[in-house]
């Protein structure tokens, strides 16, 4: 979602999608989150329902949430193995202007190290967690 709502900033902008904070590693505010999917779930293909992948994170964003008036009624936990959780998020690859994302193992690009697009170089996303 968040993603897509930066395509659609850069497309009507100056700005590359490179540009934007959270491709830098850095935070995106609750507010402008909250704000996205707060326009999202106005969409016609969600009054019948939708999953929020990973958000809210905190108490806070669902008290955000929820004054937009998004009441989430069930919420999943998956217990998932450190190491696969590793692999998934250290593969990870994006491509700085265009905002398309690869992973070494699971989608790779066809040639390594190339956007299968525009065909320049990319490189890695700088995460850092703690198991």
């Amino acid at each position: 979602m968040l993603r897509a709502a930066v395509a659609v900033i850069a497309e009507h902008t100056k700005l590359s999608i490179g540009n934007f904070l959270f491709l830098q590693g850095q935070l995106v505010s609750d507010d402008l989150v909250v704000g996205i999917i707060d326009e999202a779930i106005k969409k016609p293909s969600c009054q019948k329902g939708f999953i929020l992948d990973g958000f809210p994170r905190t108490v806070v964003q669902a008290q955000k949430l929820e004054k937009q008036g998004v009441k989430v009624d069930k919420v999943l936990n998956f217990a998932i193995d450190d190491a696969i959780l590793e692999e998934r998020i250290t593969g990870r690859w994006i491509h700085p202007s265009s905002g398309r994302t690869y992973h070494t193992k699971f989608a790779p690009p066809k040639t390594p190290g190339v956007d299968d697009v525009r065909k320049t170089g990319f490189y890695f996303i700088a995460i850092t967690f703690t198991l």
